[in-house]
């Protein structure tokens, strides 16, 4: 159980004691619906790129319990929202525009690079709004066999796959 003392919005390098690797990929896993490799990328990926330095995980703790989280990468090449998932249990109480903002903080950018499926955009799209971000192209089967990728900020026209 987390104590009341922690804040509630925490960037996990600085709190590995807080949620493990496992407890954050199994809150996110969902994803994998969405993004069929997404196993291999967080553990092949995400995971030693956040030992490197080149990706963040934060998150906003309510209750105890993990509210909301989201991947960022923050690299020299790109600033990135690879992942953002709010638990059901806490929608539509700030917290995704809580992790928007922090995100924007950390990658030095209110206009960061990210990509959503075509299920999950109207989902995103009242927040892709209100930070007006800006849907610079539509990838087919970028992920999945005739499933549509909404690519947002991507000013760099950097290669999509």
């Amino acid at each position: 159980m987390i104590s009341s003392h922690i804040p509630t919005t925490i960037i996990i390098q600085e709190a590995q004691q807080y949620h493990s690797q496992l407890d954050i990929f199994l809150f996110l896993v969902e994803a994998s619906e969405y993004y069929p490799s997404f196993h291999e990328w967080y553990f092949n990926k995400v995971v030693p790129d956040i030992q490197d330095g080149n990706r963040k995980i934060i998150s906003e703790i309510r209750d105890g319990k993990i509210a909301g989280i989201a991947i960022l990468k923050d690299s020299i090449e790109e600033k990135k929202i690879c992942t953002l998932r709010i638990s059901p249990d806490f929608q539509n109480r700030g917290i995704g525009v809580r992790l928007f903002k922090k995100s924007f903080e950390i990658l030095q950018t209110n206009k960061p690079f990210l990509t959503v499926s075509e299920e999950k955009l109207p989902e995103f799209q009242k927040i892709f709004d209100y930070f007006n971000f800006e849907l610079t192209s539509i990838a087919d089967g970028m992920y999945r066999h005739g499933k549509k990728e909404y690519v947002f900020n991507n000013s760099s026209n950097m290669e999509l796959l």
